[in-house]
């Protein structure tokens, strides 16, 4: 019978155990041992589970792990119960495995995959086609899938399955810096005007006033929003399908408090007008979220909805195609310009550093490094 022991990693403070499961056929101890649980509760579950399999002969050996079912197996349960990981995020991981990793990888176990493998993976993720449509990945795909299989081999290295991570020095796929598309003060009045009486003014209107990001906006609950001290408060978002609201922001810095003009709380008080007098109207077959941005009974927006009256209303107005996303980047060009300090703007866009806001909007800012040497110059001149 196979026997095992827990014991305490004195550095990290996390618990361990080791298993020994007799000899190997070249006559070496074969000792099974996994790391880092939080818990020595968690470790003992653990161990008992691996001993049962020892003990029963189902012990596999790490060089005959697939590494696909270790994937989905072992890995991205540990990675569920320890991230928290949303529902959407969870369906993504799953279907990157099914649809991109697994096709490549095929049987290929832990131990066979070496970084010319995982270079030839990242060449076929770039010449691949999308299941949705006909088009390649795009490179932000690409380097989300890469990043994942990196990660999933990081964490058999941390339990001794493999010794080295065959994707350590594999250059990271990189993602070609996409050129921000803003409109100015003009397209965007023309543009907001024209959606005036619509329910979802209030969405393209905070998306230019506030920087907020589209799921920030659709989840943003009425108790977050004070009219007296004119705050919007950032703490959660509305999931990409509308399914489910996530708790939480983008990043850690994404929540956040918003200041807000005396035009965005009058815009808001008229929308929470609207929502009294349809929650009259739909009576018991209202279904109150607490949204400030819902349908006339009350539930969350599809973000799609959103996007295509966008599409419609800029080819009917003749402006510039930008996307929703975008109107994030025009209200930061216009704080930008107006010579709202790039920290300031930083802080209401939810970004984890200002060197983000710089690096997004260096464009504008050299424009403005013109401009502050004109004025320099016209200060300092003699009449």
């Amino acid at each position: 019978m196979a026997s095992g022991s827990i014991k305490k990693d004195p550095i990290k403070g996390t618990y361990y155990f080791i298993v020994d499961a007799g000899k190997k056929k070249d006559g070496s101890r074969n000792q099974v041992r996994r790391r880092g649980f939080k818990k020595k509760s968690e470790a003992q579950t653990a161990l008992t589970e691996v001993l049962n399999t020892v003990n029963n002969g189902e012990y596999i050996e790490p060089s005959k792990i697939v590494f696909t079912d270790y994937m989905i197996e072992t890995w991205l349960p540990e990675k569920i119960n320890n991230n928290r990981m949303t529902r959407l995020t969870v369906d993504s991981y799953k279907s990157y495995v099914e649809n991109h990793i697994s096709p490549y990888f095929k049987d290929m176990t832990l131990s066979e995959i070496k970084p010319k493998d995982i270079k030839g993976f990242v060449s076929y993720l770039q010449s691949k086609k999308s299941p949705q449509n006909d088009k390649n990945l795009s490179p932000s795909t690409v380097q989300r899938i890469f990043n994942i299989v990196v990660t999933a081999f990081n964490f058999a290295v941390g339990e001794e399955l493999i010794k080295d991570n065959p994707a350590k020095n594999v250059d990271r796929p990189k993602i070609p810096k996409r050129v921000v598309s803003v409109w100015n003060a003009d397209q965007v009045k023309k543009f907001l005007k024209s959606f005036e009486y619509s329910r979802h003014h209030i969405a393209y209107y905070l998306a230019v006033h506030t920087g907020m990001r589209q799921g920030e906006i659709l989840g943003l609950p009425l108790p977050n929003i004070d009219l007296q001290q004119k705050l919007i408060m950032v703490t959660q978002t509305l999931e990409h399908d509308a399914g489910g609201i996530k708790q939480g922001a983008k990043t850690s810095s994404g929540v956040r408090s918003i200041s807000i003009s005396d035009d965005v709380v009058e815009i808001i008080k008229k929308q929470i007008a609207r929502i009294e007098e349809e929650k009259e109207l739909a009576g018991d077959m209202y279904i109150d979220n607490g949204l400030l941005c819902c349908t006339n009974i009350g539930k969350p927006v599809f973000p799609d909805t959103l996007t295509k009256m966008m599409r419609r209303k800029i080819k009917e107005l003749e402006l510039p195609p930008i996307r929703f996303h975008d109107l994030r980047h025009t209200s930061a060009s216009l704080m930008l310009m107006l010579g709202v300090h790039p920290k300031v703007v930083s802080e209401r866009l939810g970004h984890s550093s200002v060197t983000i806001t710089l690096d997004t909007y260096s464009h504008l800012l050299k424009n403005m490094q013109s401009d502050a040497a004109d004025h320099l110059s016209n200060l300092l001149t003699d009449d």
